[in-house]
């Protein structure tokens, strides 16, 4: 089950394909590109889909009991010294070859339905395995949208910590000329310097912020090289929208249509179908047998030869069988006892289930709405900030503003800028998990 933390933890990945093996340049690849990679080398996705080939192997094999069973036998063999004539029955002494041949077949006609109930139970558990490997991928897809948006966002904090940069060097200039021609104290030149030197370290950290996102979500892929591939540097502007009052509703109508919730309902009819199964053993069991044989001896080879003897040999036979359950020492009663406590077990999953991926609906969109609250005052905060950034500067430039005042005005405006970033697409991952429980 998805758990939805109070921080967002972002990291990214890219995704490898066959140009790699040949040194190509580098390549970007969209979110979706990296989904789909990351479906094929996940661990998790590959393990589910064995697991539904055996359970799609099981239910063939139970569809198939249905028809009756067919075998056959040969044996040779070979006596010396005191024998008994098989035709005779008069002790000889001599050696004697025989062989036997023989094809018998069984039909289940009624074991207290039994095997259509085994057939139910097979499918059901087909369906659920079936429906764990979309869980594991809805599942992924959410982490790999998370680690691809971290690039973004690491990438938007660079390009912020770049400008700032730009930004401390233009102004360098101006203060320098300024000082030049006497209208400025030259301290002023050495403030900006101790500032563009922590802006330029900042800038680095963002730089490293972004290989390590890369790095992150390389090894959670299991890609073996994440410095050959970049993402597409695509924004998110126009895809962040607000939500509704209907919202919430909306997705609790829908969300007993998750994979987990379908997976927990076929496994409480699977076992369901464990209890039928169990209780087969009360009832008789009824089967039909037939065969047919015949078999030669060296003793009788002087009256008939090899093929006269294996028709006068032959013999065929039918029997129908009935077995009735009288006392079973209460293993019967033991099987369908545990079958019961288990399809409780089963049940109380169920409602488990339901009730967590409720609480974690209404956590998700708790959390949304706070990160769109968030959104929203960052935004206003933003724009105040570059009003006062831009007055602060002009000040500076006319002398009326010490450097340090203005670093404190830069600094703000930095912070806003970042607090829109984080918060855009922190809301914007949210508010992507809240469309996953969307009934589609």
């Amino acid at each position: 089950m998805i758990q939805i933390n109070n921080k967002i933890f972002f990291c990214f990945f890219s995704i490898l394909f066959p140009l790699w093996g040949q040194g190509c340049c580098q390549t970007c690849f969209s979110l979706n590109q990296c989904i789909e990679y990351a479906y094929k080398q996940n661990f998790d996705v590959k393990l589910k889909e064995l697991r539904l080939k055996q359970s799609e192997n099981t239910l063939q094999q139970s569809q198939k009991a249905i028809y009756p069973n067919l075998s056959g036998s040969f044996s040779q063999g070979i006596n010396s010294g005191r024998s008994i004539d098989p035709f005779t029955n008069d002790f000889v002494q001599r050696t004697i070859s025989s062989n036997s041949f023989g094809a018998n077949t069984n039909f289940m006609i009624f074991n207290g339905f039994s095997l259509k109930n085994q057939i139910i139970q097979n499918q059901y558990n087909a369906e659920a395995d079936q429906v764990e490997i979309q869980r594991a991928k809805n599942e992924l897809r959410i982490r790999i949208t998370l680690a691809y948006m971290q690039v973004l966002m690491n990438q938007e904090l660079s390009k912020i910590a770049q400008e700032q940069i730009q930004n401390i060097q233009s102004q360098y200039e101006r203060v320098k000329a300024l000082v030049n021609e006497g209208n400025m104290p030259k301290t002023n030149l050495i403030d900006l310097d101790a500032q563009l030197a922590t802006a330029e370290y900042d800038a680095l950290n963002a730089k490293n912020n972004i290989d390590v996102s890369k790095l992150s979500l390389a090894q959670l892929m299991a890609f073996p090289n994440f410095v050959a591939y970049d993402i597409e540097n695509n924004s998110i502007e126009g895809k962040t929208l607000l939500l509704n009052d209907n919202y919430l509703q909306n997705i609790l109508s829908g969300f007993y249509f998750q994979p987990i919730i379908k997976s927990a309902e076929l496994r409480v009819r699977s076992a369901n179908m464990g209890t039928r199964l169990a209780e087969a053993g009360k009832y008789p069991t009824v089967s039909l047998g037939a065969g047919v044989g015949s078999a030669y001896s060296s003793a009788a080879s002087k009256e008939y030869n090899y093929f006269n003897q294996l028709g006068f040999n032959l013999n065929q036979f039918a029997r129908l069988s009935i077995n009735i359950p009288i006392y079973t020492n209460g293993q019967v009663q033991g099987r369908i006892t545990n079958a019961q406590i288990n399809q409780k077990i089963t049940e109380i999953q169920l409602s488990q289930t339901k009730l967590q991926l409720k609480q974690e609906i209404e956590q998700a969109y708790l959390g949304a709405k706070i990160t769109q609250e968030k959104f929203i005052a960052a935004q206003k905060q933003i724009s105040a900030q570059q009003i006062a950034y831009d007055s602060a500067k002009d000040r500076f430039l006319e002398g009326l503003l010490h450097a340090i005042e203005l670093n404190t005005f830069r600094i703000n405006l930095e912070k806003a800028k970042s607090n829109l970033i984080q918060s855009k697409y922190e809301f914007y991952f949210r508010k992507t998990i809240l469309d996953f429980y969307v009934k589609r």
